[in-house]
């Protein structure tokens, strides 16, 4: 059967784009008060859309007159339409009414063809128009989808180390936390880094009296500031600082330096504690001591080798604040450490 052919509108005058344009406008575009405007002829805006309407009804004009006719290339309109954001659930009706029904009837006032044929060829591009609607509207709904997928999955990873930080950090010093020290303690005994593993005990002397007189908001200053000193000495030494309750504090070598080097970071934190302390309340003065142990890798276990640094802890205390001492070495001098 042969195609009844179609002449389209003169090249000089771009009135159907124009005014097709408009229709589509003015029907995608809704009142203050949902309803259609119910205007065929808007005025031209600078906000961009106007002139992208505009230039999809230029093309979709120039489809339906094109010889030969290639309806399927209207396609490309419908994906322009959702990447220009006219992605509503009812656009592409709008868009497909104004197409079906007034697009006929705009162009007879520009040319003289079949009426039956036109319609054809209406219904056709429409038709491909909404194909290309849907398919990059389902494309875009799966990136979309694939996008919140993986910002649900960034937002549970966030959570999940959040937990797991707070499960393994002391809330108030940001330390790592009894668990997280006995754990780093066990691991590196059961072959860590080293043929060894040092612990240092610290306990603070003074910090009841700070704590009683001046209540708990400069118990908790003290503690944060006494934190910060511990673990940058202990850091200084390669070791691991901890807190593992109240005013005691675990370090840990997990690759330990020997005996001399042990007793030197222990030293230098209790330099360090003994420093005067700036609080909201004023300067607080205090001590600490310390206990050493080092054990062979594999020999012991953590509550093993935290037990033999408790005992050192224990014996220096009882020779008064700021001294340390060596746990199997019960003739350790531990002299104090001047404040």
């Amino acid at each position: 059967m042969a195609e009844t052919a179609v002449t389209a509108p003169s090249a000089a005058s771009a009135a159907p784009a124009v005014r097709l344009a408009s229709v589509w406008l003015t029907t995608l575009a809704l009142g203050e008060d949902g309803e259609q405007s119910g205007q065929d002829v808007v005025p031209a805006d600078p906000s961009g859309s106007w002139a992208f309407l505009t230039a999809q009804s230029a093309m979709l004009l120039a489809i339906l007159f094109g010889e030969p006719f290639r309806p399927a290339q209207a396609s490309a309109i419908g994906q322009a339409l959702v990447r220009a954001n006219f992605v509503a659930a009812d656009v592409l009706g709008r868009s497909l009414r104004v197409l079906m029904l007034r697009l006929p009837e705009m162009l007879t006032d520009y040319l003289a063809c079949p009426a039956r044929e036109l319609e054809r060829r209406v219904a056709e591009v429409s038709g491909a128009l909404a194909n290309g609607y849907v398919h990059a509207l389902r494309d875009r709904t799966l990136a979309e989808q694939e996008s919140l997928m993986r910002t649900e999955l960034d937002a549970q990873r966030s959570i999940s180390q959040r937990l797991m930080h707070e499960a393994t950090h002391d809330p108030l010093t940001g330390l790592p936390n009894r668990a997280a020290i006995f754990a780093g303690l066990s691991a590196a005994l059961d072959g860590g880094h080293g043929d060894s593993v040092g612990v240092c005990y610290v306990d603070l002397d003074g910090f009841k009296a700070v704590n009683d007189r001046y209540g708990h908001q400069a118990g908790d200053e003290l503690l944060i500031t006494v934190s910060r000193r511990i673990c940058e000495t202990a850091i200084a030494f390669g070791a691991l600082p901890g807190r593992i309750g109240g005013d005691e504090f675990i370090v840990v070598a997990d690759a330990s330096p020997g005996a001399s080097r042990m007793i030197m970071m222990a030293r230098a934190i209790l330099a360090e504690l003994s420093r005067p302390v700036a609080l909201r309340i004023g300067r607080v003065c205090i001590s600490a001591c310390a206990g050493i142990a080092e054990r062979a890798t594999g020999s012991a276990t953590s509550a093993e080798m935290v037990a033999d640094a408790d005992a050192a802890l224990y014996r220096a205390k009882s020779r008064g604040p700021g001294r340390w001492a060596i746990a199997g070495v019960p003739g350790d001098s531990g002299r104090p450490i001047a404040g």
